[in-house]
C-alpha cells in the first residue's frame, strides 16, 4: 500500500513569515500539534511544533523538567512568549524535516512514525511540494 492511499488530504500550513501570534491561532484552531512552514510554490521549507514554541518561550524548560525542584514560572514564560510574539515562523522552525513521498510505502512513514515517536509525518510529491500528511491513526484506519 502507497501512502498517498492512506493519507489525510490536508494542506493546512504556513508560509515562513507568519508570526508566532498568528502561529498560535491558526495551531489552536487546526487543533494540530505542528504545522508545516511552505515556501511561494507550496514546497516543504520546514515544521514548527507547540513544543517549539514553549521552547523558544522558556529556553532550557524541557532541559529542566529532569530535576524534582524544578518548578515552572509561568509569568517567565509569558514574559518571554511576549518578547517572540512578532518574531516569523522561520525563527523558530525545526528546518530538516521528517517527510515521506506520496508515491513511499505506508511501511516507510509507519516506521518514522513509530520509531521517531512523532504523531504525523508530512508527505510531499517529487517535486517537495506539500500534498498532505499521514497521522497515525491513518495507519490504522484501513484495517478497522
Amino acid at each position: 500500500m502507497k501512502v498517498h492511499e492512506i493519507m489525510t488530504r490536508d494542506l493546512t500550513s504556513v508560509e515562513s513569515d507568519v508570526t508566532i501570534r498568528e502561529l498560535i491561532f491558526i495551531l489552536d484552531n487546526a487543533r494540530m500539534p505542528n504545522i508545516p512552514v511552505v515556501n511561494d510554490a507550496n514546497q516543504l521549507i520546514g515544521i514548527i511544533s507547540e513544543k517549539d514554541l514553549i521552547r523558544a518561550a522558556l529556553p532550557g524548560y524541557f532541559d529542566m523538567l529532569h530535576s524534582a525542584s524544578f518548578i515552572p514560572d509561568l509569568n517567565q514564560m509569558a514574559k518571554r512568549l511576549g518578547a517572540i510574539i512578532d518574531d516569523p515562523a522561520e525563527k523558530h522552525m525545526q528546518r530538516s524535516v521528517l517527510h515521506v513521498l506520496a508515491d513511499d510505502d505506508v511501511l516507510q512513514a509507519a516506521d518514522l512514525i513509530i520509531r521517531k515517536d512523532i504523531s504525523n509525518i508530512p508527505v510531499v510529491d517529487g517535486e517537495g511540494q506539500l500534498v498532505g500528511r499521514v497521522k497515525r491513526i491513518d495507519l490504522l484506519k484501513p484495517y478497522a
